[in-house]
């Protein structure tokens, strides 16, 4: 079991502050957990404000709190840090290291002599590599693996199984994918003519940049003429529908259930919430955020939060607009009952 003290905290925190540490100076901590269950050689922390009363009662021998929180708790052997999250995200890795390759490759692949795997890459059970791939270093690629000819794959990627790179796939440094995600097949692109729906050949690749991570069941499709591509630090949650020839900038993030349609362009630092649709063509700025269960129809003008069904609303516009729209109901009511009360006392109302 993993025990970490009070001098490897400091070590791995420069920046971090400690308050009332001389009662557990001697403490070897034995894990990182919610405040609920924490024990006494446990670290814990305060997401917020919300939580103070939690933590007062919990029983951790360490809290983890920004300056905000510090003040409410300073009774407790704290830890004052700028970024909880990220701050309790490196403590984690301490208890949970990520798994580190080692050159291991099995017996049972099928690997193009013409292929080039870097040095200390796993190649787990099944992987099939096309010619002229390359893989880098520091890699580790899971079982049933498939990928395709002329692929490149930057170093320190981690590829979860059953993964699929089809051909002339380029993949940038530290790429993170979970299982049965697939990168670079045909967009969606037919002409109807002649009776029938005709295939538009589709010779674009998929480019991935640097530090990008993707979940479960996504796919990410090659462009018709032009590239797909998609910038450092994105982050894609678990089935993301990435169409041909979408641009997206970086860091940018979407959220499980969310695709973009043909030729979307997202700027930097956009943030697609869950279950989201983005229709074909469109180009959101730098910075803008669509709310979860939205869907997109036209370009917003300017950074914002969005929200809503093919209204194209900022977050402050859609709220009038349920306001308006539930007063519009109440309105209804109330003529219905003026109406009532204009027979009632035998007024005849006249159509105008």
């Amino acid at each position: 079991m993993t025990q970490i003290n009070l001098t490897s905290l400091q070590t791995l925190l420069p920046d971090a502050k400690f308050h009332n540490s001389e009662t557990i100076k001697n403490v070897n901590f034995t894990g990182l957990t919610s405040l609920t269950l924490a024990g006494p050689t446990d670290i814990s922390f305060v997401a917020s404000k919300t939580f103070v009363n939690e933590a007062k009662a919990s029983k951790a021998s360490l809290l983890v709190v920004s300056e905000e929180t510090a003040e409410s708790l300073s009774d407790k052997a704290i830890l004052v840090v700028p970024k909880v999250e990220l701050a309790t995200a490196k403590i984690i890795r301490i208890f949970f290291p990520e798994k580190q390759p080692s050159g291991k490759r099995s017996a049972q692949v099928a690997i193009d002599p013409s292929a080039k795997i870097g040095s200390n890459t796993d190649i787990g059970h099944f992987v099939t590599i096309g010619k002229d791939s390359i893989i880098g270093n520091d890699c580790i690629i899971e079982d049933g693996v498939k990928i395709g000819d002329r692929v490149q794959i930057g170093d320190g990627a981690r590829i979860g199984k059953n993964c699929v790179f089809f051909d002339d796939t380029i993949v940038g440094k530290r790429f993170i994918v979970f299982g049965n995600s697939t990168f670079g097949g045909d967009g969606f692109g037919f002409v109807f003519a002649e009776g029938k729906h005709n295939k538009i050949p589709q010779v674009g690749r998929v480019v991935i940049g640097d530090d990008v991570e993707v979940g479960s069941n996504c796919t990410i499709d090659r462009g018709a003429l032009t590239d797909t591509t998609i910038g450092n630090g994105c982050k894609f949650d678990n089935m993301v529908h990435i169409a041909h020839n979408c641009k997206v900038g970086n860091h940018v993030i979407i959220a499980g259930q969310s695709g973009l349609a043909g030729s979307v362009t997202l700027g930097n630092n956009v943030i697609i919430g869950g279950a989201c649709a983005i229709s074909d063509h469109l180009t959101l700025v730098d910075g803008t955020i669509i709310a979860g269960g939205s869907s997109l129809r036209t370009s917003p003008k300017t950074k914002d939060v969005y929200v809503g069904w093919d209204l194209g609303l900022t977050f402050p516009e859609f709220q009038k607009y349920r306001v308006n729209i539930k007063n519009i109901v109440n309105l209804n009511k109330w003529l219905k009952r003026i109406e009532n009360i204009e027979k009632k006392v035998g007024i005849e109302a006249k159509e105008s």
